[in-house]
């Protein structure tokens, strides 16, 4: 076979390859790949750690930075802290903003100023020789040697909207505050004389219901605590020893009573006989009673009773009841309703057995209606509240949709109404009335409103006497208890009032916002430091004085 001269030649250069060379040369090139491999290992490692390096650097500087600009914002606080200090000694008790601090110091250095440019010296220093001479003749040339005693800075009890945050305590009641003569005033010392106050803390959240809580009740005789809520139930509270309650105490209902179907609106209890009574209502405007048991008596753990407790129901409403209220004394119950109507219910008295009540007998007795008087017989005033008089046990006010305040009499029915808007400002959801408290020592109504106002109204002569801006949002619920007044708004937060001064006294955050509302109800213990708020954000919490 020819193979031709190309492949004679090819034979030629295989001859010079060996196996071994072949061999040797896979070898160098394998020693050469793995060293460019350790070669990269390496310097991904140095770079991995640098990477590391810069990333701990980085983190340390946003560290640093963070800590400089908390430390820029504690001064800048202090700064305006500080400034407002100045602003009101020098420009008043009430509220002022960075603006008005600016110009209240502005006007400051200002008059400083001019006031040591204006100023003859030669003249002052000739008019001082001259009194010195006339004090030497009159025995008095120590005024101006002598140790002057120390200024004495008199603060004004602020009336602004709580800025002044201050305790709430009860004072005597032969203490009275009586003006002070104007030659007086220098010589008193405002803050040495008060007495040590104090103030209101959270004690504990208590978180069971599923949602909104609209009402709350506290009973006579035992330490229960009960909350409606719009979840259409009604737990009960073992509180009796609220004192060792902190923070991280778990506190569960020890019951929950079942029967409404809709959310529940309101709430209010009595006592008849030994028997503790609940009454509550909501959006069916249905009115249910409870017998209200204590802890002992209760097995939360056992077979449902066959009622649930509920021992009455009312059926008269036609719509949702806003408001029940249970007289200070006899057994009548108010209820509000949208339906436009007041009602007023006798429920049984002391003579009468609570078995009835078991057995399902009538509970109850429909006493009278009432209604906003109009001239053509149209019922557009919805009423939203009611209150009884304590000091006039016969009569109860009633707040509306409208900007009126209704005051009943219970036997005649008879009305005396008390318009607190003018004609031209006439705006029916602005000027609601959300919530009435009354006084226990004076004739006289607080109303809360949808304006975020604070009306106080006097009762003998029909007529709106202080009108004061308390919240950020609608007042939602009113407390009152001798000189001083608790209210809850939709801002979430409760204030505390000298209903003497009008000023604020305290200010807590107490509830979370949630679909624009706030605070929703407020109680105080009849005979218990506590106090109880529930809000929108499906929490009861409880206070008392530290």
């Amino acid at each position: 076979m020819n193979t031709g001269s190309f492949g004679s030649k090819n034979l030629n250069e295989l001859k010079n390859y060996t196996w071994a060379g072949v061999v040797s040369f896979l070898n160098e090139q394998c020693k050469s790949n793995e060293m460019e491999k350790t070669q990269w290992l390496v310097e991904k490692k140095q770079y991995t750690e640098r990477i590391a390096q810069l990333e701990g650097e980085l983190q340390a500087s946003e560290a640093v930075n963070k800590d400089l600009v908390r430390r820029v914002k504690m001064l800048e606080f202090s700064l305006r802290q500080e400034r407002i200090k100045y602003a009101k000694l020098t420009g008043g008790h009430h509220r002022v903003n960075s603006d008005v601090i600016s110009t209240i110091l502005s006007r400051g250095e200002k008059n400083s100023d001019s006031i040591g440019q204006n100023l003859p010296k030669r003249r002052t220093r000739a008019h001082r020789q001259l009194l010195s001479k006339y004090l030497q003749e009159l025995g008095l040339e120590d005024i101006f040697t002598g140790d002057l005693p120390p200024r004495q800075i008199h603060h004004r009890p602020s009336k602004s909207y709580g800025s002044n945050l201050q305790a709430l305590v009860e004072l005597p009641a032969e203490t009275e505050i009586s003006p002070i003569q104007k030659s007086d005033t220098l010589k008193i010392n405002l803050i040495e004389e008060k007495p040590a106050k104090k103030s209101w803390e959270m004690k504990i959240a208590l978180k069971s219901h599923m949602d909104v809580v609209r009402s709350l009740h506290f009973a006579q005789k035992e330490g229960i605590l009960a909350s409606a809520s719009e979840d259409c139930l009604i737990k009960l509270w073992d509180i009796s020893q609220y004192e060792t309650f902190n923070e991280n105490t778990q506190c569960e209902s020890y019951y929950s009573l079942r029967g409404h179907k809709k959310p529940i609106l309101t709430m209010t209890g009595n006592i008849i006989g030994e028997e503790q009574l609940l009454y509550s209502a909501g959006e069916e405007g249905i009115i249910r009673v409870w017998e209200l048991l204590p802890p002992k008596d209760v097995n939360a753990y056992g077979p449902s009773p066959d009622k649930n407790y509920c021992v009455g129901v009312w059926e008269s409403h036609s719509e949702a009841v806003w408001d029940l209220k249970h007289h200070p004394v006899d057994g009548l119950v108010l209820s509000a309703s949208a339906d436009g109507i007041v009602k007023l219910w006798k429920t049984v008295d002391t003579t009468t057995s609570i078995e009835n009540w078991k057995s399902g007998k009538s509970s109850a007795n429909l006493l009278r209606n009432f209604t906003y008087p109009t001239a053509n017989g149209e019922n557009f005033h919805i009423p939203t509240c009611t209150a009884w008089l304590v000091t006039e046990l016969n009569s109860f006010v009633v707040g509306y949709t409208t900007p009126y305040l209704n005051i009943f009499d219970k036997q005649t029915g008879k009305p005396s109404i008390i318009r607190f808007v003018k004609e031209n400002d006439i705006h029916d959801k602005i000027n609601q009335i959300n919530c009435i408290a009354t006084s226990t020592n004076s004739n006289m109504a607080v109303c809360g409103h949808e304006d975020k106002h604070l009306r106080f109204f006097d009762i003998n002569s029909c007529s709106c006497v202080k009108d004061l801006v308390g919240h950020t949002d609608s007042v939602s619920s009113l407390w009152m208890s001798g000189n001083y007044l608790v209210s809850g708004g939709h801002d979430g937060s409760l204030r505390f009032w000298d209903v003497r001064t009008y000023q604020c006294l305290q200010e807590i955050p107490a509830h979370r916002k949630k679909y624009d509302e706030g605070v929703l109800f407020i109680c105080q213990h009849p005979s218990f430091n506590l106090m109880a708020s529930a809000g929108a954000d499906s929490l009861v919490k409880l206070y008392n004085i530290i």
